[in-house]
């Protein structure tokens, strides 16, 4: 087993090639790669991360400390910090690190995650298995959390599941402060059990993903449009065979093409016939209720790219930057 070692305040990057975080179980599960894919995971893994950092990062982890002092006024226990990057008793490249632990009044420890999140970023949380034992919203104070909505996205879900796999503790809090219009600010604790079976089908994916992918230098299979430009960013000179399943392929996105230019022309039409019976109307109603506006917008404002380089050619040369080369796939 891989002894623990300690967290440093800036994140050993090189260490980070020897484990997959549970912060980063998720993508290797196909549960949610909105940000990263398997395969910018296995590049992070093979040839190294690079430095990444920002203010909201900052200033969650300035945090930190003021929202576990929250914890312990809201539940009556003590909250000790870890900073310890610890290991899978049987896969030692399975690795997790605590923001916290939370104590209870009898001495038993639980995992504490702690997230702050904003507003607009919550509408996309999906609804979850746990439940809400503490909230206080601005303007409102200490509010009763017995049926208030429990929200938190898959990944926070794995992550606090692989915590509690590798730490042995069978209960997880996730303390979460909102904050940022539109909205109401809030501080929720939240409460999961230990839920064996999803963990399991978690972990059998990662598993998968180190020996065959990432000891092996074997890259996976590419999931997104991004896998694809990264893995073959220039083209060479030279054609391949269709197979029959890209021609069919190809065959259908001509027909899709075709059906969206048809689509494209009626709606033009439709709003055309709404805008000629509209006429100098600011808006169209049914009752009460605003079917359509059309209004007049502020005027916009432009750069007159062509009058500029002919009065400042030298000017604009100087300021003239080239970016990385780029495919277009066009069907023929």
């Amino acid at each position: 087993m891989r002894d623990p070692i300690k967290q440093s305040t800036d994140l050993d990057l090189e260490l980070r090639q020897s484990y997959l975080g549970s912060s980063e179980w998720h993508i290797i599960a196909g549960l949610y790669n909105a940000y990263k894919s398997p395969y910018d995971v296995y590049n992070e893994k093979v040839y190294g991360y690079e430095p990444f950092d920002n203010l909201v990062m900052k200033l969650g982890r300035k945090s930190e400390p003021m929202i576990a002092e929250m914890v312990e006024e809201k539940l009556g226990g003590k909250v000790a910090r870890d900073g310890l990057v610890k290991f899978h008793k049987d896969y030692d490249y399975l690795a997790t690190n605590l923001d916290g632990i939370y104590y209870d009044e009898d001495g038993n420890p639980s995992v504490l995650e702690i997230k702050t999140a904003n507003m607009m970023a919550r509408k996309n949380w999906g609804i979850s298995p746990g439940k809400v034992i503490a909230l206080e919203i601005s303007n409102k104070g200490d509010v009763d959390p017995m049926g208030y909505p429990v929200e938190l996205p898959i990944q926070y879900y794995t992550q606090i599941q692989g915590q509690m796999l590798i730490t042995g503790m069978r209960k997880a809090y996730v303390a979460i402060l909102t904050s940022g219009l539109p909205g109401e600010e809030k501080f929720e604790i939240q409460e999961y059990d230990y839920d064996e079976s999803f963990i399991n089908l978690v972990v059998s994916k990662l598993v998968d993903f180190w020996t065959n992918h990432v000891q092996k230098k074997v890259a996976p299979e590419y999931t997104t449009e991004s896998d694809v430009k990264n893995a073959y960013p220039e083209a060479n000179n030279h054609s391949i065979e269709a197979t029959s399943e890209i021609i069919s392929a190809m065959d259908k996105i001509k027909d899709i093409k075709a059906k969206k230019k048809v689509l494209d022309q009626e709606l033009k039409s439709l709003e055309l016939d709404i805008k000629k019976e509209m006429k100098d109307a600011h808006s169209i109603i049914d009752g009460d209720q605003t079917l359509a506006t059309w209004k007049n917008g502020k005027p916009r404002k432009t750069f007159d790219k062509t009058l500029f380089i002919k009065d400042h050619s030298e000017l604009y040369e100087k300021y003239i930057k080239t970016g990385d080369p780029y495919r277009t796939l066009r069907i023929k």
